[in-house]
């Protein structure tokens, strides 16, 4: 399968932002319009998974979205993890990372603090 040039894979948490379920989604939605407006404006075109699916499965289709997720990213020329408040404790973030190194996505980043 053949990478997109300039596509960015944004990677955002979800499970792990710590709030009330019913406020999950728009603070998710939030972070993701915010790492994909910072991809944007450094010449790159986003894709979220947290914004294509985060209406569509639920929380219990996780390992669906997981997969759906890994079959994304390897059509993606690039990464970008958004460093906010709850990327540290996102395992869903953690392993999307880890599945860029290791199909040699190359990681962007757009701060001198990332």
């Amino acid at each position: 399968m053949s990478r997109v040039s300039k596509l960015v894979f944004v990677s955002t948490p979800y499970a792990s932002i710590d709030c009330r379920d019913r406020d999950r989604n728009y603070y998710a939605k939030q972070l993701a319009l915010e790492a994909c407006r910072q991809v944007r404006l450094n010449g790159y075109e986003p894709i979220s998974p947290v914004l294509a699916w985060m209406d569509i499965y639920s929380e219990m289709e996780r390992e669906k979205v997981m997969d759906m997720c890994y079959e994304l990213l390897s059509m993606c020329s690039y990464y970008y993890y958004h460093n906010c408040k709850w990327a540290k404790s996102s395992k869903g973030m953690a392993q999307e990372r880890v599945w860029a190194r290791e199909l040699g996505i190359t990681e962007l980043k757009f701060s001198l603090f990332e």
